[in-house]
């Protein structure tokens, strides 16, 4: 049953992706190697942000290393 559903999950993924490109009708863009990598770092860097904003608005003071 494992690779079935990993092969509906493709496909499913797959479609995901055409349908965009058709509905925008746009060219399909390779996101580079780096991508999720740069995107896993923009995502902690919010998310400190954003800790460190609700930590003010608590009242505390907040100095980054």
């Amino acid at each position: 049953m494992g690779v079935k559903k990993a092969l509906v999950a493709l496909a499913h993924t797959l479609l995901r992706i055409v349908y965009h490109i058709l509905h925008r009708k746009e060219r399909y863009t390779e996101l580079g190697p780096d991508y999720l990598d740069s995107f896993r770092q923009r995502s902690e860097e919010r998310r400190e942000a954003d800790m460190i904003r609700r930590l003010q608005e608590k009242g505390f003071q907040v100095s980054k290393p």
